[in-house]
């Protein structure tokens, strides 16, 4: 196993009737790749005929019956590389989004269909449903297809199987008045998210440029390491080869334990779980909206804590917050702190979340001013029903692994509380945050340990942000039926669009990589 060096190519987008040109132009820079020294040349999602397939059948008529493979396939051989490439193919009569990697000798190594169809793409195409991975000289490599990114168990079923690289072929779509500045959630956190929190690396090729006058590509085309540090890019306007070195004879970096015993939601039948039944459950307007805190100051001891909970629980009761989340305790005692701290919130109608120390016997206490409400303790992970919504809470590396989220979110959680150690840098973790609200659609409320606090919306915007240091509280306007309402785009819904029957590797003893903490 050696170090690779790799080469995402960045064509512009074409339309549908362009498509010969489209494959020429993309091979010339593949060759500008290959003199680069590039050993594993990347080209982007639907290079052929184009991503946007509509135009009736006079516009089909012009490439269903072309089959460029043989092209990449020699191509790859005359040059000794491995060349991946985004077609879009035809087997047994069905459309797919696909991509194939191709081995220095030219034969097809790898195969993989887009599984989570973006848009419009479920009118032209059905979805992958199988996650594979093929050796090669410089280590196991997976695939992924664009929007695939979005959805955490695709990368993580192909990290288990062994990736030490995923190729992301990709068509990501922005919008905006400067060409130079676009840009994309995958890019900007998502990809950084699934490389750091699958300790891989991930290659990603993409298009500029606007496609059937509606579809408008943000490039960006780059490398990313397994600690999420974006190592090279390239800009959102301009036609480019990126050339870059990936280390992947190093070691994977540590990660976290998995606990797939407590996954099994995962792989159940979607029309059973809380997330898809809330869909069509009505809110009224006065339940819809809940003006949610998160509270940040240390204490030096149990007495300074419940004197500083009290004074920013009675103050953020007054200011209209239904949902009060208190920073981590340094000490033991959190069920008994809630007890005490509960008689401060008479009449409020507040809801407050409190989290414990690390270690053995760490729970998360949700309260009221009638007392206790519920307790997290680490050993499922479903939501708790309280009168400010469906709260789930995760703490340390339970928030940076995907599954806890993903399952109390498919058991109905609308807000999710993650207690960060603070043990990861900053900056990967607030993207790991805000992805987590993303490929969820739920409102993420993030401590990173006593440091920072933020809340992330369904889209994965931050909604509110703590100032660097200091005791402070923020708010952000939390709406349930925002969290409940799983469609990202017509067409793609997080939730009925997930494919159960296939992420048996999610759930099996073989996948259980440590102890749950």
């Amino acid at each position: 196993m050696k170090a690779l060096k790799i080469g995402c190519v960045q064509p512009r987008a074409l339309d549908v009737p362009e498509w010969k040109e489209a494959l020429e132009r993309a091979l010339e820079l593949a060759d500008e790749a290959v003199a680069g020294g590039a050993e594993l040349v990347l080209l982007p999602e639907a290079l052929f005929p184009a991503y946007y397939l509509g135009g009736g059948e006079k516009s089909a008529a012009s490439w269903r019956k072309a089959d460029p493979r043989a092209l990449f396939s020699g191509f790859a051989a005359e040059r000794r590389i491995y060349l991946a490439a985004g077609l879009v193919l035809q087997e047994r009569e069905a459309l797919y989004n696909g991509a194939i990697l191709w081995g220095p000798d030219g034969r097809e190594l790898l195969r993989t269909f887009k599984s989570n169809l973006w848009h419009f793409d479920g009118r032209y195409v059905l979805p992958g449903s199988s996650f594979p991975v093929a050796e090669t000289e410089f280590g196991p490599v997976g695939m992924m297809v664009c929007a695939d990114g979005r959805i955490p168990e695709i990368s993580r079923i192909l990290a288990l199987k062994g990736a030490k690289m995923i190729l992301d072929l990709t068509n990501l779509t922005s919008t905006g008045r400067n060409r130079d500045t676009l840009s994309n959630p995958q890019l900007e956190y998502m990809l950084p998210a699934r490389a750091a929190e699958n300790g891989v690396w991930i290659a990603v090729a993409d298009k500029v440029g606007l496609e059937a006058e509606t579809v408008l590509n943000c490039g960006g085309s780059r490398l990313i390491d397994p600690l999420g540090n974006v190592v090279a890019s390239l800009g959102s306007s301009e036609e480019g080869v990126l050339v870059a070195e990936a280390g992947l004879e190093a070691p994977r970096p540590p990660m976290p334990g998995r606990t797939p015993k407590l996954y099994s939601i995962l792989t159940a039948d979607t029309v059973s779980t809380g997330a898809y039944l809330a869909q069509f459950d009505p809110l009224s307007a006065s339940d819809d909206e809940v003006f949610a805190a998160l509270c940040r100051f240390r204490a030096a001891g149990m007495e300074e804590y419940l004197e500083k909970a009290s004074r920013f629980l009675v103050r953020a009761a007054d200011q209209g917050n239904r949902l009060v989340c208190l920073p981590p305790m340094e000490e033991e005692g959190c069920s008994r702190a809630a007890e005490k701290l509960s008689g401060f919130l008479s009449g409020s109608g507040v809801v407050a979340v409190l989290n414990g120390p690390a270690g053995k016997g760490r729970e998360t206490v949700v309260f009221s001013s009638d007392g206790i409400i519920g307790r997290f303790r680490g050993e499922g992970f479903e939501p708790l029903d309280t009168p400010a919504g469906r709260i789930g809470a995760v703490w340390g590396d339970d928030g940076w692994n995907p599954e806890p989220a993903r399952c109390m979110m498919l058991g109905g959680a609308e807000v999710v509380v993650w207690y960060g150690d603070g043990k990861r840098p900053r900056e990967i973790s607030v993207r790991v945050a805000r992805t987590r609200a993303a490929e969820n659609r739920i409102f993420l409320l993030y401590f990173h340990g006593w440091g920072d606090a933020l809340a992330a919306g369904p889209s994965g915007a931050v909604l509110a942000e703590a100032l660097d240091k200091g005791d402070q509280a923020v708010s952000a306007m939390i709406r349930r039926s925002e969290s409940r309402g799983k469609t990202v785009v017509p067409g793609t819904n997080i939730v009925s669009g997930r494919l159960p029957s296939v992420y048996g590797d999610l759930v099996s003893a073989d996948g259980d990589t440590g102890s749950h903490e």
